[in-house]
């Protein structure tokens, strides 16, 4: 009707997926270049035609997110290994990390419970502070953990991001890939002898460091950080 006729070049030829090497299967390793960069992940081109998906968590074995339009660039050549491919549906997935030995695998004989090491705080909750020891171990100190005499209302008060800190191992979760550290577990717990500097009953000098409407934190000697309830710092006249 509109007098046109539209021509195909590529249809001369088998599709690229049609014609791909036997030997790719899960566990191969190919090499090619990014063409396209999302924010899930890149595709790296591993012949003409045929791309595969490097998703984000298969760059790197640490915990940290990764920025995949930071961390990759068109044109920039990878080794890859295959992790799943699907002829039929013409998809592939593929994995960086898995080019590199699972720092969890041999995590015991590496970081074994109760010992010592440094490492650089990486991000800073209410709840504690995540230590990254190497890229992808990594462990959070819990708040609580902090100081034996110290409360913090927040771990910015102790420590900020960028800093090296030193931890010991408290326990292992290799199956969830988490450690729980310490760090005033690298001292000796100071409160058998403050049950004898500080028995109930005794008076001594304190001063307030903050207060809200539950009480008071208020230091004592030798570094001791205590809580009084609002019902116990209000004096006679209010």
């Amino acid at each position: 009707d509109k007098k046109r006729i539209s021509l195909g070049l590529k249809q001369l030829q088998p599709h690229p997926w049609d014609v791909l090497e036997e030997d790719m299967l899960p566990g191969s390793v190919v090499k090619g270049k990014i063409v396209n960069i999302e924010d899930y992940g890149a595709f790296l081109e591993v012949t003409p035609g045929v791309e595969g998906l490097i998703h984000v968590s298969e760059v790197s074995w640490s915990s940290q997110p990764i920025n995949s339009r930071d961390f990759f660039k068109e044109g920039d050549e990878y080794e890859a290994k295959i992790v799943t491919i699907d002829r039929e549906d013409r998809k592939m997935s593929l994995s960086l990390r898995k080019l590199q030995e699972d720092p969890w695998s041999k995590i015991e004989e590496k970081y074994p419970k109760g010992s010592e090491h440094s490492g650089e705080v990486k991000n800073l909750t209410p709840y504690g502070v995540f230590i990254e020891l190497e890229e992808g171990i990594g462990g959070m100190i819990h708040i609580s953990d902090l100081s034996w005499t110290k409360r913090f209302a927040h771990p910015a008060e102790f420590t900020k991001v960028g800093e090296s800190l030193k931890v010991t191992i408290l326990e292992i979760d290799k199956d969830s890939r988490k450690l729980s550290l310490g760090h005033k577990q690298l001292e000796e717990n100071p409160w058998e002898t403050f049950a004898d500097v500080f028995p109930e009953g005794s008076v001594h000098e304190a001063t307030i460091l903050r207060r809200d409407d539950r009480g008071a934190i208020v230091q004592l000697p030798y570094g001791l950080e205590a809580f009084a309830p609002i019902r116990h710092i209000k004096k006679e006249d209010g």
